[in-house]
């Protein structure tokens, strides 16, 4: 890159005076060319700088876009696992209701003690007092009628 001689800043012997201008127009030269090089190096490391912030600026965006997404997501999962938990206390409770109605209930013994009252006793077959009253003044008329004739 830059020249060794350049950089030990010793002055020239003076013999050399003709000589130095030439070197002096030849170390011009290159360091003109290490000041050029050094500059299109520099300017790839900003472009490539460049290219890395713009990379990273995506990436970030990326990550925050997903992180607000993740956030919703665990938003409505929370949301529906309250309601889930709504619902199965909802169920608990009804289950609760309806084994304590099943509790009152009678049992399969009770209930053959008194269909076998019901068949011995035959309630389809027991009149109402509105029929037996009919009934009875039917008989009563016949009665009447009977009498009557004889």
């Amino acid at each position: 890159m830059v020249d060794p001689s350049f950089v030990a800043g010793q002055p020239p012997p003076p013999e050399e005076h003709l000589r130095k201008q030439d070197v002096d127009i030849e170390m011009v030269g290159r360091i003109a060319k290490s000041v050029n090089s050094l500059a299109a190096n520099l300017r790839i490391l900003e472009e490539r700088y460049s290219n890395l912030r713009g990379r990273l600026q995506a990436s970030e965006q990326g990550i925050i876009a997903m992180d607000k997404d993740i956030r919703a997501d665990v938003k409505l999962l929370s949301d529906d696992t309250v309601e889930v938990k709504r619902d199965i206390n909802d169920i608990k409770d009804k289950l609760r209701l309806i084994s304590s109605e099943i509790k009152n209930l009678v049992s399969k013994n009770d209930f053959k003690v008194v269909e076998r009252y019901l068949d011995i006793w035959q309630p389809m077959n027991f009149v109402t007092r509105a029929e037996l009253k009919k009934m009875l003044e039917e008989k009563v008329r016949e009665k009447l009628l009977s009498e009557r004739k004889q």
